[in-house]
């Protein structure tokens, strides 16, 4: 009786990892981020630039350069990671 209950088992750790696998949300794709960073980056050069009303106008252009930075280093890391994702497939 040992048998059929390790086999049930095997098929029960089976089935838990395929269920790791197919779950996925909007945070695992590689270019949530760099969006996310890139809309920051848009916002605070509008307001540090264009938006001569803002009384933090130093604040939002230090956040410009800050999110335009991490928002270009990010996009270029999703792609490689992109890439290599779809050259394994």
């Amino acid at each position: 009786m040992t048998e059929p209950e390790d086999a049930h088992r095997e098929l029960a750790i089976d089935e838990d990892e395929e269920d790791d696998e197919a779950v996925s949300t909007p945070f695992d794709n590689p270019f949530f981020l760099p969006v996310i960073l890139v809309g920051f980056a848009i916002w605070f050069i509008y307001d540090g630039w264009f938006n001569p009303d803002m009384e933090w106008i130093q604040f939002n252009r230090v956040g410009a350069a800050v999110t335009t930075v991490l928002g270009t280093w990010t996009a270029v890391r999703a792609l490689r990671e992109y890439r290599a994702e779809r050259d394994v497939e």
